[in-house]
This record gives structure tokens, C-alpha cells and sequence, in this order.
């Protein structure tokens, strides 16, 4: 029987078929910024999970994959009531769907696309290459952000600097740290406080997509979406809200 296995990230999902009993849903716990470490899981009373840390530099835990949504359901509410708000039920059925539809790319057989869940609370801006300047498209996703962050006051952003791979290794730490800089002062002069914002600079390191082939050819195409900052809200724990957590919703 074919399984469909499906890793969410911020923004976009993995989607790999295999051969195995059928798991339809998956309950994801929670979503940060950075790493948590296992003791803060067990202190609230959750022993059993699996971790990612997936490609947009964010750490996602998983309690597990169920047959019924019924079953999933169970388990996200468990989870709200350890202390998760943001627990979300993930329906594979529906990702494969997703998935299949407007792909920016494919990658070793992976297949990326947005998650509309996520585009609220994680969104991302790309730069041209060696560059850290801000495009237009760039300020208005960091116009919007601007007013979420005004329109929560409790709530912090972590920006993710990347980029592609050419270039040395330190010359790409010191570009993606210009580029968060840049998007972070941005938002400094729209009347955000510097201490609601947080940087953690990646460089070359955890790439969206592939910057060459097993060859060793250059793929420009795929390049252009490593050259990003990565924006994402959290709250006091380093948790990513989720699109219904930030409007109010329940």
C-alpha cells in the first residue's frame, strides 16, 4: 500500500510516496525558531516525538501519524492541553493535493510548494545575487509583517538570513547577517523596537534547493530561492503562531 509521507515546513511542504500502511494524518506539536531541548517536551508531560528541523531554519515536533482524523483530533487536543495553542492536525491527503499544484520546484523527487496555513506567520523576501538591498516586492511582504507585529504587541520575529552557495563561506555569513540587517532596520524605521526582533544568520548552509547538480552544474534557477531572509513570528517561547493564532481565530 502506498504511504504518503509528508514533512511540513514553514511555508512549504516535502512529499515523498512509499510503500507502507496507510498514515493519513499527522499531528504537529509545535513549531520554533530554535531548538528545543527534550526536557522542555517532558516537563509538560509529552515523552514521545519526532523532530525536524526543516529548510527554512525552523525546528518542527511531531507526536505522530494516525489512520482517522478522528485519532489526530484526539491528540492535537491532548497537546493544547499540555501547554501547545498551536497544535495543528496535519491532513497528508490534503498536502498531496497541495503538492501537486503550482510547485515553484522539484528537488531529488521532493516536491516544495507553499502552505497556505503558514503564509501569515512565515513568509520569506529574496535578494538579488550578492546583494542586500531591499526590492519592492520585499518592503511590502515587510510592510505587512510591520502591521502584525504593530497589530500584536506581544509578539517577536526571527529573521533567517541565507544564501546561495557561490562564494566563500565567511563572505556568505557576512551577506545573509546584511541581509537580515537590512530587513530588520527596515522595520527599526517603521516604529518596531529592536528588541521585538532576533537574527540568526545561516549564510550557505541549509539550503531551500539544491545550488548544483550531482554533477556539478550550476543551477541558477533553484540559487535565487536560497538568497532569502526568512521572517517568522513567534512568541515568548520562540514558538511560530500559526495563521489562526495571530488573526484571533479559534
Amino acid at each position: 500500500m502506498i504511504r504518503i509521507t509528508t514533512l511540513l515546513v514553514a511555508g512549504f511542504c516535502f512529499l515523498q510516496l512509499t510503500e507502507s500502511a496507510a498514515q493519513d494524518f499527522r499531528v504537529q506539536i509545535a513549531a520554533y525558531a530554535e531548538a528545543m531541548p527534550d526536557t522542555f517536551f517532558h516537563e509538560k508531560g509529552v515523552r514521545n516525538f519526532i523532530t525536524s528541523h526543516d529548510q527554512m531554519g525552523l525546528y518542527r515536533y511531531f507526536a505522530g501519524s494516525y489512520t482517522t482524523r478522528d485519532e489526530a483530533e484526539t491528540v492535537q487536543k491532548e497537546m493544547i492541553e499540555k501547554g501547545f495553542p498551536y497544535a495543528a492536525v496535519i491532513d497528508l491527503e490534503e498536502q498531496r493535493v497541495l503538492c501537486g499544484a503550482n510547485c515553484p520546484y522539484f528537488r531529488n523527487g521532493v516536491i516544495f510548494v507553499q502552505d497556505p496555513k503558514q503564509d501569515m506567520t512565515v513568509r520569506n523576501i529574496y535578494f538579488d545575487f550578492g546583494r542586500y538591498s531591499l526590492n519592492a516586492e520585499s518592503k511590502e511582504v515587510l510592510n505587512a509583517v510591520c502591521q502584525q507585529l504593530k497589530d500584536n504587541t506581544a509578539l517577536k520575529l526571527k529573521l533567517l538570513g541565507h544564501t546561495d552557495g557561490v562564494g566563500s563561506a565567511q563572505a556568505n555569513i557576512q551577506l545573509a547577517a546584511s541581509r537580515a540587517r537590512s530587513a530588520r532596520n527596515y522595520l527599526i524605521n517603521k516604529g518596531i523596537r529592536a528588541d521585538r526582533m532576533f537574527i540568526k544568520v545561516f549564510g550557505e548552509a541549509d539550503p531551500m534547493a539544491e545550488n548544483k547538480t550531482d554533477e556539478g552544474d550550476d543551477l541558477p534557477d533553484n540559487r535565487k530561492w536560497n538568497r532569502r531572509v526568512v521572517l517568522a513570528i513567534i512568541d515568548d517561547q520562540g514558538e511560530v503562531k500559526n495563521d489562526d493564532a495571530l488573526s484571533g481565530k479559534k
